[in-house]
């Protein structure tokens, strides 16, 4: 019977055609985006706290280096947001790890979004390596089939919203979102946050020290920095999110630039969410972001010569 069920909505998925107005449908463009750069350059790698808050041109002009970045959701989970980039990664390379918190308190292979997002980019369905991944996608397909055939009816003839925020045409072409930024933000003070616990999840710190070695291998450097958060929910969540960087500091092989408290801003910082800045969040979150990597990189202001096309 589960078998029946899972082979039915394999064949819904197949069928009904992603929507290609999806927020998450902006991997394809973000993928070809890092194809074409040449090293060196600089890959900001996390979820949406990375698309809703970094200004790339800023950092581009004061640090030299081209950059891309790839925030987008991180429901497709760490290892994936890992495996994607380590290919893409050449010499010269620096490689900025940002995740959100749930990444390493319970999502580090994702959620039901996973499948969207193979969906919109089916290549990504060579980089699955873990039988949770797996877990999660059969778990989780026949609901995804249920709230896919209803998005389909729903949006069924209707225009696409030419002001949309969640959808590919809101980034620019370094991959930052950009629409929302002179749109009224939203009291997030209320909203939920870490939902899931508060035990670290050890594997996520061994694959982020996996990841790092094999981009020493290729003569590129990776460093973590922490996600944007407002101040009051890092009040709330102050005792795992501190023992996640007890955690990080002596377990990682990577610098941790920062901790996690300079990376709380105040709430009419953000636009819609807990992640999620407004312009004037998103101003001073780049002038951080610039500062703590300034330990890091050499500022000689212009471009480093790049070595090559990258790929493969």
């Amino acid at each position: 019977m589960v078998g029946l069920v899972l082979v039915s909505s394999a064949a819904v998925v197949w069928l009904v055609p992603p929507d290609r107005d999806d927020y998450l449908a902006v991997i394809g463009d973000k993928m070809a985006m890092l194809d074409a750069m040449q090293s060196p350059k600089m890959v900001f790698v996390g979820g949406s706290n990375l698309a809703f808050g970094l200004d790339s041109e800023r950092i581009e002009r004061r640090t030299g280096y081209r950059v891309a970045n790839m925030g987008m959701g991180f429901n497709m989970g760490l290892r994936f947001m890992l495996d994607l980039m380590l290919p893409r990664i050449g010499e010269g390379d620096l490689v900025v790890l940002v995740p959100e918190y749930n990444l390493f308190f319970g999502l580090f292979d994702g959620d039901e979004r996973l499948i969207d997002v193979l969906e919109l980019y089916p290549e990504g369905i060579g980089y699955l390596r873990s039988p949770q991944q797996y877990y999660i996608l059969a778990r989780n397909l026949p609901r995804h089939v249920k709230f896919k055939l209803n998005r389909y009816l729903a949006t069924l003839g209707r225009e696409p919203d030419p002001n949309c925020i969640y959808c590919p045409q809101a980034f620019n072409e370094r991959g930052d979102v950009v629409r929302h930024l002179d749109e009224p933000s939203k009291d997030v003070a209320s909203m939920s946050f870490l939902r899931r616990g508060t035990k670290v999840d050890g594997t996520a710190i061994a694959e982020i020290n996996a990841f790092a070695a094999k981009v020493a291998e290729r003569g590129a450097r990776a460093v973590l920095l922490f996600p944007c958060i407002p101040d009051v929910h890092y009040d709330q969540r102050k005792d795992g999110i501190e023992r996640l960087y007890e955690r990080l500091a002596s377990e990682l092989e990577i610098p941790v630039l920062a901790r996690p408290a300079d990376y709380a801003f105040p709430v009419d910082h953000f636009y819609d969410w807990v992640y999620h800045l407004n312009r004037h969040g998103r101003e001073v979150r780049t002038d951080r972001v610039i500062s703590d990597l300034e330990t890091t990189i050499s500022w000689n202001g212009t471009p480093p010569e790049p070595t090559g096309p990258q790929g493969g």
